[in-house]
């Protein structure tokens, strides 16, 4: 599994985790006093700010990685432009042909 997987897999327990204590919230309310429902709150704030922090370090390493991406086919591109322009062409006429039997 790749950094990126491990890190949404992540990502999207904390927010599971996150709603579970939001239905304990709801659920405790009409019983819980209001100590009980201040600590409940306090965890769930706690939670949704660690999910937040996660989902930033998620988007950072995800638009890296983009930009690595873009410079290698920049650069790609840059050591053989003719190939390039070869696939480029390739492809146009393939997705030309897809179109115009629709």
């Amino acid at each position: 599994m790749s950094k990126f997987d491990a890190k949404r897999e992540e990502l999207l327990s904390e927010v599971r985790d996150i709603l579970t204590s939001a239905e304990a919230l709801f659920d405790e309310k009409s019983k819980a006093s209001a100590d009980d429902l201040k600590k409940l709150k306090a965890n769930l704030n706690s939670r949704f700010e660690q999910a937040k922090a996660y989902f930033s370090e998620l988007q950072e390493e995800t638009t890296e990685n983009a930009k690595q991406v873009a410079k290698q086919a920049d650069a790609l591109v840059q050591d053989n432009p003719y190939k390039a322009i070869t696939v480029a062409g390739v492809i146009g006429l393939l997705l030309g042909l897809l179109v115009s039997k629709r």
